[in-house]
Order: C-alpha cells, then sequence, then structure tokens
C-alpha cells in the first residue's frame, strides 16, 4: 500500500498516529477516591483495652471423702464419692445390730453451708438428712429423720 517512493510522508504518518493512540490510551478518565473511602482510611477507630470483669467463682468446698462419727449413737460413716458444685452421692453405713448400708443423694449450699441428703434406697428405715457443715468442711452436724415413723436422730460426722 504506502511505500517510501508514493509517499514521503507514510512514517511520518504511522508514527503520529501511534502517538496519538497512546495519548488517548494513558489519559483514560480516573475516578477520585470516595469520600466515605478517604474517611474511613483517615479516620482509625479506638479500641477498648479496658478488661471485661472477671466474675471472680467462689470455690465450692471438696465434700468428697469418708465422714466418720455417730447417727443414734451407733458408729457411722459416710463416703462421699461423686460432686458437683452443688449436688452429691455415696454411701452411709450405720452400725446397729444389723448394720445398715444406704446409698444417698444430695444437694449442697455453698453459700449457707447447708446439706441435704435422702437414701436413695426404699425400706422400712429410709429417711432423709438435714445438716450443717463447718467452714472448713470437715463436720457435718445434723438431723435424720424416718420417712416412714418420722422419728429422728442427731448425727455428727467427721471428715478422716
Amino acid at each position: 500500500m504506502f511505500t517510501k517512493k508514493n509517499n514521503p510522508y507514510s512514517g511520518l504518518v504511522l508514527i503520529l498516529t501511534v502517538l496519538t493512540f497512546s495519548f488517548f490510551a494513558g489519559c483514560g478518565k480516573q475516578e477520585a477516591p470516595k469520600q466515605e473511602e478517604q474517611a474511613a482510611e483517615t479516620v482509625k477507630t479506638a479500641v477498648d483495652t479496658t478488661p471485661e470483669p472477671v466474675e471472680e467463682k467462689k470455690a465450692v468446698l471438696d465434700l468428697k471423702g469418708t465422714y466418720t462419727g455417730t447417727l443414734d449413737s451407733r458408729a457411722t460413716t459416710l463416703k462421699i464419692t461423686d460432686q458437683t458444685d452443688s449436688t452429691f452421692s455415696g454411701s452411709i453405713t450405720i452400725n446397729y445390730r444389723e448394720i445398715r448400708k444406704q446409698t444417698v443423694s444430695g444437694k449442697f449450699s455453698p453459700e449457707k453451708l447447708t446439706l441435704s441428703m435422702n437414701d436413695t434406697q426404699h425400706n422400712r428405715y429410709a429417711g432423709t438428712y438435714s445438716a450443717k457443715l463447718s467452714a472448713d468442711g470437715k463436720k457435718i452436724s445434723g438431723t435424720f429423720t424416718e420417712k416412714v415413723d418420722k422419728s429422728s436422730s442427731k448425727f455428727t460426722l467427721t471428715k478422716k
């Protein structure tokens, strides 16, 4: 098409075409950043470094263990084998002429240092226990009441 002999300006036209195209391609319209985005970048949010108040959990006395003493003037042993914060279970043995052994379960109030306990096996001698625990958790004192005849007996037990 174009040759040097036919048109002496063909090289110049080619160069001007490329320069014009480059100029317009590089001058595309660029959007300015939005003000909201600029504000978000320049404003840093304050971080609250105040620690959250930690709710102190009062340590619950460990009731698990063996307690010995008397119930109705009879040698008695209470073994607490399982405990959650406020419930427990185990067994009690009372040395009457015929030894009575019962499984027990109960509830414990750490705030009031009281406990209530029930014999879990149903028989004539089954009953409920209501007691106060010493502040150090070593001594339990209270009353046992039979369910059938409502007779009651005092007991005092000390942890080994």
